[in-house]
């Protein structure tokens, strides 16, 4: 809830008291969310407000104890009244200050409140920045605002150090008042900016660390860490010569070889989605003449991922491995072209070469029946997923828990979204 007229109407009133219609009529929207921060005096009203602007009555209470209000100018024009009616409530400043420290992390001064008729500066308590710095925070309650700039220039006269002002909005503010407060080294703060009304007690806005960083600023300090703003992405791009990988505040990267973090990115750039194995894989593989060419160059030594009826025999097992040293040796050559797209089809074919052999092994290096295309396809690809997100996780552990939670592995494929989670890709 926004508190701009609350702050507008304590800091603007001469006294900050009144019967509950009356601060009804006041604060109309803020009163009932508020009505915990006013306790009853011990003290009844001598007037009590009608339903229009400017009307009263004055209050008599009869011998037999009953209560009406009476129009002066109309003497027929009553109204009955109850005694909880006349019980005057007051705005309780020891707990509203209370809950400025709570919400402002500051520590709470012992000075005594004064009096509410005299009440115009609150001393609410100091913020501490570092252990040997610590600065005065008051709240400014100046009554009548065509008397601010005086009782403002009386009360910072006794002031010999920076402080802060909680002051009304800014818009009672005028230049002579922030003249007065610049030559005092104080800062004015407007106290609707800088809290809200949340879930039954106030809370900081974003803006109150922006003052803390003019203040600091103004006393040459620096603002401690906890009070900066943290930049909070996620981002899976491909940048130079490296995967960038930020989840949070938490950044790393990953080499660009790894076939992994292709398929990841394909899989969050399509959110909710169920995505068939088949499809993923052309996605990263790419389509027309580059994956033809691909699939060619690899038709022979994956014919027996393809095909449901093929055997992983000691004879491909072998050719598989001599292909691995011809790649190691294209690759030399390669790098030191520069050549990247070349470069890329190579770590793919090696990428796919070793998670075939690695299946292989963990049967105990027996003969593997592959199975269907789709399966073995599915298989693959969620090896590699789980290699990348291994990979991410000795230095990003939450992306990677967050990976693992929400990518769904099978035949077909699906990144399930999070509304807190929006990724960027460059």
């Amino acid at each position: 809830m926004n508190l701009t007229h609350f702050c507008k109407t304590i800091c603007g009133r001469h006294r900050n008291f009144d019967v509950v219609k009356g601060w009804m009529r006041a604060l109309p929207e803020e009163f009932e969310p508020l009505r915990s921060y006013f306790r009853p005096m011990d003290r009844l009203a001598c007037m009590y407000p009608g339903d229009h602007e400017n009307e009263t009555y004055r209050i008599v209470i009869h011998r037999d104890g009953t209560v009406v209000g009476v129009d002066d100018e109309d003497m027929d024009n009553r109204i009955e009244l109850t005694h909880s009616d006349i019980v005057v409530y007051e705005l309780d400043l020891d707990l509203f200050r209370d809950s400025l420290c709570t919400a402002l992390e500051l520590l709470p001064s012992r000075t005594p409140i004064p009096e509410p008729e005299y009440a115009k500066i609150i001393p609410i308590g100091s913020w501490e920045p570092e252990k040997s710095a610590r600065f005065p925070v008051s709240l400014f309650l100046p009554g009548t605002f065509n008397m601010r700039n005086k009782i403002f220039e009386r009360i910072i006269e006794k002031t010999e150090f920076a402080e802060l002002f909680l002051a009304p909005p800014r818009s009672r503010w005028d230049d002579t008042l922030c003249g007065i407060a610049k030559k005092h080294n104080i800062l004015l703060v407007p106290l609707d900016e800088v809290i809200c009304f949340e879930n039954g007690k106030f809370c900081p806005t974003p803006i109150w660390p922006e003052y803390l960083t003019a203040f600091c600023q103004m006393v040459e300090i620096v603002l401690p860490s906890r009070y900066r703003k943290v930049v909070r992405d996620y981002v899976f791009a491909r940048r130079n010569d490296a995967w960038f990988l930020q989840y949070g505040e938490m950044t790393s990267k990953l080499e660009l070889d790894l076939l992994g973090p292709q398929f990841i990115q394909y899989l969050l750039k399509y959110p909710d989605q169920r995505i068939h194995v088949r499809e993923l894989w052309g996605g990263i593989m790419g389509t027309g003449r580059r994956r033809k060419k691909i699939e060619v160059e690899f038709e022979e030594m994956s014919s027996a991922l393809f095909d449901g009826d093929a055997m992983l025999d000691h004879e491909a097992e072998e050719n598989y491995r001599n292909r691995l040293l011809e790649l190691s040796r294209e690759r030399s050559m390669i790098e030191k072209n520069n050549d990247d797209g070349k470069l890329d089809q190579i770590n793919t074919e090696v990428q796919i070469i070793e998670s075939t052999l690695d299946s292989a092994r963990a049967l105990g290096g027996r003969s593997v029946k592959i199975g269907n295309e789709t399966k073995k396809l599915a298989d693959r690809i969620r090896r590699v997923l789980n290699t990348a997100i291994k990979k991410i996780g000795k230095e990003n552990p939450n992306m990677a828990r967050f990976l693992k939670k929400s990518i769904e592995c099978g035949s077909h494929i699906k990144y399930n979204s999070s509304k807190e989670v929006s990724w960027k890709f460059e």
